[in-house]
Order: structure tokens, then sequence, then C-alpha cells
């Protein structure tokens, strides 16, 4: 069952209908994950994407035998490796559970399905993938021109619930710093 303020969140997401929602939702499974359980392992194609009703997940990558954090994705939002669900590719992305998680899963088969049978989606599906493509652009653009300090006050003031949720570590290679330069960061920022 999909909590009351989920349905009034999507319904203003999406425009959608009561009825609408109830025939997109009859294609969505919903699922609950431990802590830590790992999505989708680099090499893997993605097969699902999520609906997060409650929890957070990272999308990442291993460079050089360093895990290196590239999304955090949080309550109301899509989770998953577009590109590689999208292609039906493998991905060189992997993704796991930062906390317990209850989602609402799709699987690619059935969002193809969706398509079919109720054409709307694909306008919704177009309004998310542009929010996330100016969302990864902004991340992309910030890791070029912006100092590290930089990088970190915007996420503290675009998304400071991440610094109490995630773990400090992911936190530093999200923005492209080590945990000590994080660390130094921090304390000069609580300083001032």
């Amino acid at each position: 069952m999909v909590p009351k303020d989920i349905l009034q969140a999507i319904k203003q997401m999406t425009g959608f209908t009561d009825l609408e929602i109830g025939i997109v939702l009859q294609y969505f499974e919903p699922k609950n994950f431990k802590k830590k359980t790992t999505l989708l392992e680099a090499g893997s194609t993605a097969k699902e994407v999520y609906f997060i009703l409650n929890g957070c997940i990272r999308l990442f990558y291993e460079k050089d035998g360093v895990d290196v954090s590239a999304y955090f994705f949080t309550e109301k939002m899509f989770a998953g490796a577009y590109d590689s669900f999208i292609t039906q590719k493998t991905s060189r992305h992997a993704i796991e559970t930062i906390e317990d998680c209850q989602v609402l899963a799709i699987s690619y088969k059935a969002l193809q399905a969706l398509f079919i049978e109720f054409p709307k989606m694909n306008e919704f599906v177009r309004k998310v993938l542009e929010e996330r493509f100016v969302s990864l652009h902004e991340l992309f653009t910030a890791q070029i021109l912006d100092s590290p300090e930089e990088r970190y006050l915007n996420l503290l003031k675009e998304r400071p619930e991440l610094l109490h949720r995630v773990p400090q570590h992911q936190i530093a290679t999200y923005l492209g710093i080590t945990p000590v330069s994080l660390s130094r960061i921090r304390n000069r920022v609580a300083k001032k």
C-alpha cells in the first residue's frame, strides 16, 4: 500500500488523476530492501528502476580499486542506472541501499507495456529524465568549475539531509575529495 502523502506527491509530480495513478501503480511492484543490499552490480544490466518511498540508494562506480559515489537518491525520487535500463546494456555503475528501503520497482518489460497502455506515461518519464539530466549536468559542471568548498556548501544548501544519512567517506567521493579534505572543509565552514 502506497502512503497517502506519496500518492499526493505523485499526483503533483505527474498531474495524473486518481484513476490514472491506479493504472500506473499496477505496473509497479512494492519491494523492501535491507541496508547495504546490492541492487545492481557493475557489469550487469539494469532490469528495474525504483521509486523510493523510504530510504536512500547510492549509485557508484569503482575506479582503480576506489569506490566513488556518483549520486544519492532519496524519498520521492526515481533511482537506477538509467543508461543501462534504457539501453538494456551493461552498466559501469553499481547500485546499493544505504538505508533500509521501501520502493516501488518497475521492470523494463513492465515499463514498455505501460507506455503502450498509458501513452501519457511517456511524457512523465521524459520529465523525470530531463530533471535527472539537469541535475547530473550541474554536478558535472560543479566538478570542473567549483572549488571543493563550494561543492560542499552547495550540497549543504541543496541536500543537507544527505550529510546525516550518508557515510562521510561516500560524501567525500561524491564531492570529488578525500575524507580528510572533507573534514577540513567542514571544520572551516563550522567556524564561519
